[in-house]
């Protein structure tokens, strides 16, 4: 009995054959060098048309795939877990049943199509539509995805770009470690074994700037796996069926005390170094005047303030505040510039050379309310530290020294001062539960910071003093 069938994308053409038209995705269109995919078919109707109609519809999906843009860096190689294929199959083997076939009831429908897939070696679709197989159980691949997808919004954005780069190079480890169980193996399944061969492939694993991870390296990554499993766990309703095998896994070396021994720890800069910088920026200009004089700024600030460079390049005009008993600029979140911790959120005092360089910036042509436009964008603290290195380098080759150096410089400094550890942390805005009481509001914090930053700028021992 013969079967009707809709099948998408099919439409008659002038000539009165069935035409396949199908548009392609907008972001492949350049590549394919065409906006929409069309072929006149020979068949039509019955098997002979849904079987051309199938090869049409795969060799559309190979054309996608070959012209489709590179992935993003945390977006592997499309690679289907079981659950996912299985669904996957669910979904068409449905929309073919769904589409009907007159004169016959759902068990014969289902029957013929599956002898129309199985000529096409659609497997799956057979499975699907006979005898369709147990749901596939959630993988650690399953995990990592949604995580992706719900966590970091699929890699937008400048913050969750640099953390989903960081999951797809940590995974990247763990499928080395792992293979195929990464995609395979059931979550509830992972054994503490596995746990141990991703840590021990990591502490093996080679880093960028040579030898290997270090133990702390590994505890950072670790974590980030942990997180995702604890995720996986909790959406998938796994909890109390399964356990987190990376929980608690120990790592020598990477305890509490040992981490700060960290071969990754960056060292302040010499003062020799520091002195050699404010010459070397202060010298006449190789490349464009405009270029050089926010550098040199930037430089300025960050000596003198110890702030991090994303947050000296996202000031804003009106976040620095010449007014008043107390000179200071203002870190404080807004659209175009993120914050790590809400501890970052603070008042730092502006003295001497630094001072200087506030007025001197405030002074530069500018479009908008940024005070360093030219790095006032996505990454722009990647582009203004990668050209503060390239003269950092020319002075030292130690690859502990870096822009970053300069918030251990001041750290240094404030210890040498007698600067208790609360008052450190209100400085330099890292996490300290006490700072909001002992000194309660941004005045009191505003003046207690700038008696701090006195007795760092103009001691004797205070590096600040060097860029003047």
């Amino acid at each position: 009995m013969a079967v009707a069938m809709t099948l998408e994308h099919l439409q008659k053409a002038r000539s009165g054959k069935w035409q396949y038209r199908r548009r392609i995705p907008k972001e492949a269109q350049e590549r394919a060098g065409m906006k929409t995919f069309k072929r006149v078919l020979d068949a039509t109707s019955g098997a002979a048309l849904r079987r051309e109609y199938g090869q049409l519809e795969t060799e559309f999906e190979r054309l996608v795939s070959v012209v489709a843009p590179a992935p993003a860096p945390w977006r592997p190689a499309a690679t289907a877990t079981p659950r996912e294929e299985w669904q996957a199959a669910k979904t068409e083997a449905e929309a073919l049943v769904s589409q009907g076939g007159t004169g016959l009831d759902e068990h014969e429908l289902r029957d013929h199509l599956a002898e129309e897939m199985h000529r096409q070696g659609r497997t799956a679709v057979v499975q699907a539509l006979k005898e369709p197989p147990a749901v596939p159980k959630h993988t650690l691949e399953d995990a990592r995805k949604l995580y992706l997808k719900e966590k970091l919004a699929g890699g937008e954005g400048d913050d969750n770009r640099s953390a989903a780069i960081r999951l797809e190079r940590i995974f990247a480890r763990v499928r080395k470690a792992l293979g195929e169980r990464v995609r395979t193996c059931p979550l509830e399944d992972l054994k503490r074994e596995d746990a141990r061969a991703v840590r021990d492939h990591m502490l093996s694993s080679e880093r960028s700037g040579g030898g290997t991870l270090s133990p702390a390296s590994v505890r950072r990554e670790l974590n980030v796996l942990v997180a995702v499993v604890n995720f996986g766990l909790t959406e998938f309703d796994l909890r109390g069926k399964a356990v987190n095998p990376f929980e608690k896994l120990k790592i020598a070396g990477s305890e509490v005390g040992v981490a700060d021994l960290d071969e990754d720890k960056r060292d302040p800069l010499p003062a020799e170094v520091i002195t050699a910088m404010a010459a070397r920026l202060a010298a006449p200009a190789t490349r464009s005047d405009s270029v050089l004089t926010e550098i040199r700024l930037i430089w300025r600030f960050l000596v003198g303030t110890g702030c991090r460079l994303s947050e000296v390049v996202g000031l804003r005009v009106q976040d620095v505040k010449l007014s008043g008993v107390i000179p200071h600029i203002r870190v404080t979140w807004h659209e175009d510039r993120r914050l790590k911790t809400k501890a970052s959120i603070r008042s730092v005092p502006l003295l001497g050379d630094t001072l200087e360089a506030a007025q001197e910036a405030l002074k530069l042509p500018r479009k908008g309310n940024m005070v360093f436009e030219r790095y006032a964008r996505p990454r722009g603290a990647d582009s203004a530290s990668a050209a503060l290195m390239k003269h950092v380098r020319k002075e030292t080759t130690n690859p502990r020294h870096v822009v970053h150096s300069l918030r251990h410089n001041m750290k240094d400094s404030l210890r040498l001062a007698g600067i208790e550890k609360t008052v450190q942390d209100l400085v330099l805005g890292h996490a300290s539960s006490s700072i909001g009481e002992i000194y309660g509001g941004e005045a009191a914090r505003l003046e207690v910071a700038h008696r701090a930053l006195l007795k760092v700028v103009f001691s004797e021992r205070g590096f600040a003093t060097s860029v003047t």
